[in-house]
């Protein structure tokens, strides 16, 4: 449902809600994801907080966790004084970055791909 929820449409916030609300407080659910350095997607969120701000900015105080069963990467960090919580999905080459608060005060949801020939993850090179 989470994955469908990010592919369709253009209102991210409705897969970010789900996914607070579904599994972000489920321990069952967190017990089952092994931690994972996810270079790769710490690259993109790095350029998506760049971005997103304005001006260079770096990743601080980042977990990531993988549940290997749905090749599911989810986590967050912190970056110029703000949350970032993310998930991707590899099957379908899709994320979503929330930024909280955003520049605009709010939260910012931006949805990501990792393509091209350097989107792989390292670890599995």
């Amino acid at each position: 449902m989470l994955q469908q929820k990010l592919q369709q449409g253009t209102d991210y916030e409705q897969a970010l809600y789900y996914f607070l609300e579904e599994f972000a407080g489920d321990a069952k659910f967190v017990q089952q994801c092994e931690p994972e350095e996810a270079l790769h997607i710490m690259a993109a969120l790095g350029h998506v907080a760049t971005n997103s701000l304005g001006k260079e900015a770096t990743l601080e105080q980042r977990r990531a966790f993988r549940l290997a069963e749905f090749r599911f990467i989810h986590g967050n960090a912190a970056v110029a004084g703000r949350v970032v919580l993310f998930f991707y999905f590899e099957a379908v080459d899709t994320g979503l970055m929330a930024l909280i608060p955003g520049v605009k005060g709010g939260t910012e949801i931006a949805r990501f791909r990792l393509t091209g020939g350097l989107a792989g993850n390292p670890k599995h090179n």
